[in-house]
């Protein structure tokens, strides 16, 4: 993108920085040169003295932090869960303007959506007095909505709230106790003041006559834009756990409402533990005697656990708290900080699973994940996730699976290459050829493309398809006690095509964010990651770090992981020792 100064001659350059104030010219510097250095730290000198001005008695406790980007009051807090947050959020308004009498009804509260409270303009002042009056002392912020983005929160009884905005997003913001920013306005509450019309006739050109006295929504939503003098009928439904207003002919659910059970199933392993270590040299001895074994199958990084469980878990609670059940599969082993006796989380071990006991042990991935749908009480639908997979901000069910059932998947851009799967190949690659062979002789059509990391949206009774429809090669990858160029890749990719020219899968979005740990980018791209936090999910893969030193990778993730999931998850026993 040009800059200014681009197109400014020197000379002109020199008088304005001769001629103009210096406060004014760091304010300005950006546009000509760039953000720097310089102008961060004056931004933030200025956004620090404005908070130390805030009176105590409108900090309700909270600290001055920040995200990297702004300075905020923050609220310190020991747990967090989106939903929680978004519920304390609408609790914050829905509560003031009950006590002040203020008509209002509560439009948006599906699970883990903003949520976003309605009050007809001519009850907008009022709802500005209630919202300062019963506010000011809790340290809560206020903002206008412009184009959906928040402009220049204030503190409420600090500053007032603007009286010509027809759209407030109401918040805390949270941190942790020693002051790690965890949340802000993207969980607030949204207030909107919905026009009354003031005679009858057409909001536009070609638009549908409506009567006088309409509520006119300032923006789209979800539910409704127009609601008519009949249909501004108040029902009381029960919304996070408190009866609220809510229109009477919004009916909950909707569309797109998912209200299907969603569990999740981890796969995990710690290849440190010397009795798992000595179970895998003599398989692996065992295998070798009886053919080659691919590197990429027995490469120690496939094995090495970070501690990745344990902040996968962490950002499943805070992100994606409507989450059913947990399951983690493993081979007899449990995390030294895991609260196995959780009622929401069940360690699984493979012999549970597997059909073929003759098969174990085994350290083949694709043969763990062929048997996922024995699980015992799996719900239909579930999501799949490697323990390098996480969740990287609030997301909604929908984004995996839709309210009548279907599941999205998200293709990747990388190719499967041509040809047939060669001993050469890796892994990956011989799967997903094999997988495309798979599809063209069941269904006619060739894919292409691999599948992001991601969090895989499944369904049990295709995955219980597959291992009879393709009962050999199903058969054959669950035999293999190490990764081959005969396996197939089922939940990860095959799942996913089988389920959609089944009728049952469609292709999703999803704002992904994939790191290559071994790759020397890594730390400044995770940097980036942290500051912004602007991804739905993210993957911290170990493709292949075999010869470079674990203790410095470890060191680097686990720095960057306890930065971004800071506090432990109601999944962990209580620290003590070096577990600390």
């Amino acid at each position: 993108m040009p800059r200014l100064a681009d197109h400014l001659p020197h000379n002109l350059k020199v008088r304005l920085l001769r001629r103009v104030p210096r406060a004014w010219w760091l304010r300005v510097r950006p546009l000509v040169h760039g953000t720097t250095d310089v102008q961060r730290r004056y931004r933030d000198r200025r956004a620090t003295r404005a908070l130390a001005s805030v009176p105590h008695r409108l900090r309700g406790g909270a600290v001055t932090v920040s995200n990297g980007e702004e300075n905020w009051l923050a609220h310190p807090t020991t747990t967090f869960s989106s939903v929680r947050v978004l519920a304390d959020n609408l609790a914050l308004v829905a509560d003031a303007l009950e006590t002040h009498g203020v008509e209002h009804v509560v439009l948006e509260s599906e699970t883990n959506r903003r949520r976003l409270v309605v009050v007809p303009s001519d009850a907008a002042h009022d709802a500005r007095v209630a919202l300062e009056s019963e506010l000011a002392p809790s340290g809560a912020y206020a903002a206008p909505v412009s184009g959906g983005r928040v402009v220049r929160p204030r503190i409420i009884g600090h500053r007032a709230i603007p009286g010509a905005a027809s759209h407030l997003r109401v918040f805390r913001a949270l941190c942790t106790p020693d002051r790690q920013f965890l949340s802000g306005s993207d969980l607030g509450c949204d207030v909107q003041f919905w026009e009354e019309t003031s005679q009858d006739g057409p909001l536009a050109l070609g638009s549908q006559p409506v009567p006088a006295g309409t509520w006119v929504a300032p923006r789209r939503n979800h539910w409704i834009d127009v609601v008519e003098p009949e249909n501004q009928a108040v029902a009381l439904r029960e919304v996070d756990g408190r009866t609220r207003p809510t229109l009477a002919r919004v009916s909950h659910p909707t569309l797109d409402s998912v209200r299907t059970p969603i569990d999740v199933v981890y796969t995990w392993v710690d290849g440190s533990d010397p009795t798992w270590e000595e179970r895998y040299a003599r398989t692996l001895r065992e295998v070798k005697g009886a053919g080659a074994v691919n590197r990429l199958a027995t490469n120690s990084s496939r094995f090495l656990s970070r501690d990745e469980l344990r902040y996968s878990l962490r950002s499943l609670e805070m992100y994606a708290g409507w989450v059913n059940h947990v399951y983690v599969v493993t081979d007899a082993q449990v995390p030294s900080w895991l609260d196995a006796s959780h009622p929401k989380i069940t360690v699984v071990d493979h012999r549970d699973i597997f059909t073929d006991h003759d098969s174990l042990p085994t350290f083949n991935s694709h043969a763990i994940e062929s048997q996922l749908h024995h699980i015992d009480g799996l719900s239909e639908h579930f999501l799949y996730l490697n323990d390098d997979v996480f969740f990287g901000r609030s997301v909604e069910p929908s984004r995996f699976v839709r309210s009548n059932g279907l599941t999205n998947f998200f293709p990747s851009t990388a190719k499967i290459n041509l040809g047939g799967p060669a001993p050469e190949d890796w892994p990956v690659m011989a799967a997903g050829k094999r997988n495309r062979d798979l599809v063209l002789s069941a269904f006619g059509h060739q894919v292409t493309n691999k599948m992001k990391h991601v969090p895989h949206a499944m369904r049990r009774s295709v995955l219980e398809e597959i291992e009879q429809t393709f009962a050999e090669d199903h058969g054959r990858t669950s035999r293999a006690q190490f990764r081959s160029d005969s396996d197939i890749a089922i939940p990860s990719s095959l799942a996913h095509y089988y389920g959609y020219f089944t009728g049952r899968a469609v292709p999703g979005s999803i704002a992904y964010f994939y790191a290559d740990i071994a790759r020397p980018d890594t730390p400044a791209r995770l940097e980036g990651l942290l500051r912004k936090r602007n991804f739905d999910v993210f993957c911290l893969n170990d493709h292949d770090s075999t010869g470079i030193d674990p203790g410095t990778q470890a060191r680097m993730i686990r720095t960057f992981l306890q930065q971004y999931f800071p506090l432990p998850s109601s999944f962990e026993r209580a620290p003590h020792g070096d577990e600390a």
